[in-house]
């Protein structure tokens, strides 16, 4: 996997650029500068780069094989890696945080970068609220498949994964993360697989991978909303309504259902997870002013392609920020940090 290719790198740049993040965005990112001689340090709290293709995204998919190799490219270009590293600002725990060893504070970053780029992706998965979401053998399909690809990758023992085999899974949702629960289940022999969806088969992004698994036997409900996790200590089944689009917007009838359910997934979006807990002035002048550029699922979803193009271009316009107000930053990190803090207290 190829995050950027250049034919020759030009000569060093007086300029060093931090990212935090090593998924699509930020290595693409990675790639560009350091092909333009830039300085480049990737900061990663997990054992290895990659983000969410790399960890979350099924094998069958994205062999990891590939994503290493492109992490290999990007070294021998000149980026350094930090891997095991969290940046901190005011960061809540989240998915993977277990596997870091150092933690960074974003003002120090601030102090020795020209320029930080934030690609730290969307590692929170949105929580289930029905009755029923907190029994055993119901998951968010962002950690189970998370789990899923590093026990294929050796870092955890399959004891930690649900036994699927044999067993009826059912999953909420119809975007990429539902489809890849859907792939791993198959993998790992389940025994029926059924995809539910609150709107049509033709809203998801996803729908030519769906329509491939309905080729391969995966059952696919669309036009229905759950309402409640069936059992007693672990989940029996579902109940779902009907649901009916109204001027756009999904709503509920009286009409309800049953599934049979062994283990349940809910794939209903994942969040995203910034050094600076609330990013709602990210693409504000406030922040670009203090050197800080955000890229890829922790500005809003994107697929792969989109993160890695959105890489580039963030990458382009932190050269051309630098260029335009070298040789240093227009703020000293002092005040670089106060702006943070307005940012972070809505004040931008």
């Amino acid at each position: 996997m190829r995050f950027y290719i250049c034919r020759a790198k030009e000569g060093p740049k007086p300029f060093r650029i931090a990212i935090i993040g090593a998924g699509p965005a930020g290595l693409t990112a990675a790639g560009y500068l350091a092909c333009r001689g830039y300085e480049v340090h990737v900061y990663e709290k997990m054992p290895e780069g990659g983000g969410m293709v790399a960890f979350g995204i099924p094998e069958a998919r994205i062999p990891i094989k590939a994503v290493r190799n492109g992490i290999k490219d990007l070294e021998r270009l000149g980026v350094s890696f930090h891997f095991r590293t969290k940046v901190v600002y005011d960061s809540p725990r989240e998915l993977g945080d277990e596997w870091a060893e150092h933690f960074v504070s974003l003002e120090r970053l601030l102090g020795e970068f020209d320029a930080i780029l934030i690609a730290t992706g969307a590692w929170k998965p949105r929580a289930l609220t029905i009755p029923g979401a907190k029994l055993s053998g119901v998951y968010d399909a962002l950690t189970l498949l998370h789990h899923i690809k590093m026990a294929r990758m050796e870092y955890y023992s399959w004891e930690k994964i649900p036994n699927i085999k044999g067993k009826r899974l059912v999953i909420i949702g119809a975007g990429y993360t539902a489809v890849d629960v859907a792939i791993e289940g198959r993998l790992l022999g389940a025994e029926k697989i059924t995809m539910v969806y609150r709107r049509g088969l033709e809203h998801s992004y996803a729908k030519t991978e769906v329509r491939k698994l309905v080729e391969e036997g995966v059952e696919f409900i669309e036009f229905a909303s759950p309402v409640r996790i069936i059992g007693d200590e672990r989940a029996r089944g579902v109940e779902f309504a009907r649901t009916e689009l109204v001027e756009g917007n999904v709503i509920q009838t009286d009409e309800k259902f049953i599934l049979d359910a062994d283990i349940v997934a809910y794939a209903i979006g994942q969040l995203p997870t910034s050094p600076i807990r609330e990013i709602a002035c990210a693409n504000e002048k406030i922040l670009k002013d203090a050197g800080i550029f955000f890229a890829g699922d922790v500005v809003a979803p994107r697929n792969i392609g989109t993160a890695m193009r959105e890489g580039k271009a963030r990458a382009r316009e932190i050269e051309e920020w630098l260029l335009e107000r070298a040789p240093r930053k227009v703020f000293p990190v002092p005040v670089a940090a106060k702006l943070v803090n307005q940012v972070i207290n809505g004040k931008c």
